[in-house]
């Protein structure tokens, strides 16, 4: 081959590779443009859709907008209305108010008189509250008075009362003595002693069983004043216990029956449990208010 037709050959290899690059460039443009294309076509369309949901969201609110500008212009005609009737009534209002100056100028003098007036009542009623006040306090105290008067009378009362019952049996107790003493003057001391001493130990008859009472009062010299009588049972002579039951329990001694015996009441001699005179006793062991007052059927067994 000649060198004209290495040269041409060569030429046209050069210019076949040039072809194909600008073949490879073309189609890789072309698909380029391609997908920008459909990619710019994707937005268009959704920007197209974005518009028309903005256009339709616009709308609605045009809408609700001119439904609320309609619904304030109705509120304001109203307002419109209220605001010439209040104004027509704050006209009325002034002149009523003229009015009322004008009476209120003219009874300003009468106004200061019925102030003084009423300061005069206000401080009579003050002096006078102060002086109900002081007559209820000594109302009160005059109550009070009256209800210690009452209860020291009543313990009076029941004072005179035991004492009188008291001093009564020892009336009896004298006269009996003083009979006994005759009888045995009498007799001179012979078979009559022993009618004497048998009319001293008499013997009581037996008390009902579950017999139980209180001790009324604390207790005056050597009696006790108790809540049993002739209704319970009792006769002159008979034996009870007395005991108390708060705090532990403890008995106290006895108590015998003396004549002073009544319906539901009677006086009876006490004699200790501990074999002490009355005097040398602890108040604790003396009976009280409220103390128990029976019979032990197992004996004096409470300390």
């Amino acid at each position: 081959m000649s060198w004209l037709g290495k040269i041409l050959t060569f030429l046209v290899l050069v210019g076949a590779v040039v072809w194909a690059a600008f073949t490879v460039n073309v189609y890789v443009t072309r698909t380029n443009w391609k997908v920008r294309a459909d990619n710019f076509e994707k937005a268009f369309r959704e920007s197209e859709a974005n518009r028309e949901r903005e256009r339709r969201d616009y709308e609605a609110n045009r809408e609700a907008l001119v439904r609320m500008y309609k619904t304030e212009q109705g509120r304001a005609d109203e307002l419109a209305k209220g605001y010439d009737k209040l104004r027509e009534a704050g006209t009325k209002t002034d002149e009523e108010y003229k009015k009322l100056l004008a009476n209120y100028t003219d009874s300003d003098v009468q106004g200061a008189i019925l102030q003084a007036n009423v300061k005069t009542i206000q401080d009579e009623l003050a002096e006078t509250r102060k002086r109900n006040n002081l007559l209820e306090d000594e109302r009160v105290k005059l109550v009070l008075a009256k209800e210690a008067a009452d209860r020291a009378k009543l313990t009076a009362e029941n004072d005179a009362k035991l004492a009188r019952s008291i001093a009564d049996e020892n009336a009896k107790r004298i006269e009996t003595l003083t009979a006994l003493v005759t009888e045995l003057r009498q007799t001179g001391g012979g078979g009559g002693v022993a009618t004497v001493l048998r009319s001293i130990d008499k013997t009581p008859a037996p008390l009902p069983e579950n017999i139980r009472g209180t001790v009324l009062r604390d207790m005056v010299g050597d009696f006790v004043h108790i809540s049993l009588g002739i209704d319970a049972g009792l006769e002159p002579g008979s034996k009870l216990d007395v005991y108390r039951e708060g705090g532990g329990g403890k008995y106290l001694g006895t108590l015998t029956v003396t004549k002073s015996l009544y319906p539901k009441e009677a006086i009876a001699e006490f004699k200790p449990a501990r074999p002490v005179p009355i005097t040398q006793l602890r108040p604790d062991e003396l009976p009280r208010k409220g103390d128990t007052v029976g019979q032990l059927t197992l004996g004096p067994t409470i300390r």
